[in-house]
């Protein structure tokens, strides 16, 4: 009798209990110490294609590389960033040191004002990049958002 009149209260109480216990066991979005990596082909206006390959390693110092291709025209680009704020589906970077082996950005590259490096943040030492992870059903791969420059990103063990 006793139970039939807090049934409904038990059952509301156990679900309580699971969404907690979700939120504190939460597995992070992403490993740390894990190389990442991805590839682009974009079509560019003038008909040719643009090969993108990138790489994302997070630790406590985490890096960014990547390598542009148009043609002949190859561009090598890497940053190096802080780790400020580890969060389950979220991580606060400071980046810290930009690389690039051209002096000049590709000039094809001009029309996709998109890419990470040499353009938006490439430079941009000292700034901190917040980068939140999106779900995905493979365990293998990441996405996430980059606020600050407004794009998506997925990456592939």
């Amino acid at each position: 009798m006793m139970l039939r009149r807090y049934k409904h209260a038990l059952i509301l109480g156990g679900m309580a209990l699971l969404a907690i216990a979700g939120l504190v066991f939460d597995a992070p979005a992403y490993t740390r110490g894990v190389s990442y990596h991805g590839f682009n082909d974009i079509l560019l206006s003038d008909g040719t294609y643009s090969r993108l390959e990138e790489r994302l390693i997070i630790g406590d110092v985490s890096s960014f590389a990547a390598m542009e291709r148009v043609g002949e025209e190859v561009n090598y680009a890497s940053l190096t960033a802080d780790v400020v704020h580890f969060g389950p589906r979220s991580l606060d970077v400071r980046l810290q040191k930009a690389v690039t082996s051209r002096a000049r950005p590709m000039t094809r590259l001009s029309e996709m004002p998109d890419l990470l490096f040499d353009r938006q943040y490439g430079l941009a030492t000292g700034a901190t990049l917040r980068l939140q992870f999106l779900p995905v059903q493979d365990s293998r791969v990441i996405c996430y958002y980059a606020r600050e420059i407004d794009n998506v990103r997925c990456l592939n063990r």
